[in-house]
């Protein structure tokens, strides 16, 4: 299983449950949990990116919407997922309330966030490929924007702060082989690459890196993994 069906597992969404995920993008966690048959999933995020056929899905509820102020009455869902959407949030601690609110007694709640100093690259120049990532974990992409490469190591100290009783930790780092555009390799090579661009001196090192891993997967020696952190809590 990837991360978003193990996050999903984790919250143990059952037939006839109604569930929310949270920061939903394009609905690949929404489509791990209605793999258990649910009522509902509610998919929550502050735009609109949910795939077309999950908006078409009546099984599924679309919903733009702060995520520290959700559109659901008290006590409407039975499990919910916050997947990487600590790192972008001006109040984790609000956000977990309005969590806490909207789970009936007993729910189950994931929050989960990939931790991004963590990544690990196959690549021909270990020392410029950590010089890189430390850029990265360190860049801001925009004005305004909030980002915290060190999230998943985080996640506990959110959830000792909030009024759910942590019910387990689960750590996990996929295999990734694939470098090509759309994985989750090249996305973080472009990251990577935005954070180096503003550093004449840096940037063409880090297009030459990219170059290096292209010639690593044709090769196939290509690795891309980076480590999950999940924190499952209960509304008692």
């Amino acid at each position: 299983m990837g991360r978003f069906e193990n996050v999903a597992a984790l919250a143990r969404p059952f037939e006839g449950a109604v569930a929310v995920d949270l920061a939903c993008g394009e609905g690949r966690t929404t489509r791990a949990l209605l793999t258990a048959r649910p009522r509902l999933v509610h998919a929550v995020d502050v735009g609109s990116t949910l795939d077309d056929d999950l908006l078409l899905d009546a099984r599924v509820r679309a919903h733009i919407a702060d995520l520290a102020d959700l559109p659901l009455e008290d006590g409407a869902v039975d499990v919910a997922v916050s997947l990487n959407a600590v790192e972008h949030l001006a109040d984790v601690t609000a956000h977990l309330a309005e969590v806490h609110r909207v789970l009936r007694p007993g729910g189950t709640a994931v929050l989960a966030h990939s931790d991004w100093d963590t990544a690990l690259f196959t690549s021909e120049d270990d020392d410029l490929t950590r010089l890189l990532l430390d850029r990265f974990v360190a860049h801001v992409p925009a004005a305004g924007a909030r980002t915290d490469g060190f999230a998943g190591r985080k996640l506990l100290r959110h959830a000792a702060r909030s009024a759910f009783a942590v019910e387990s930790v689960h750590s996990w780092a996929d295999p990734h082989r694939r470098f090509d555009e759309g994985s989750v390799a090249w996305k973080v090579a472009t990251g990577i690459l935005a954070a180096a661009a503003a550093d004449p001196a840096l940037a063409p090192r880090a297009a030459g890196w990219v170059e290096g891993l292209r010639r690593s997967a044709r090769a196939g020696e290509f690795l891309f993994t980076v480590t999950d952190v999940a924190v499952v809590l209960r509304k008692e």
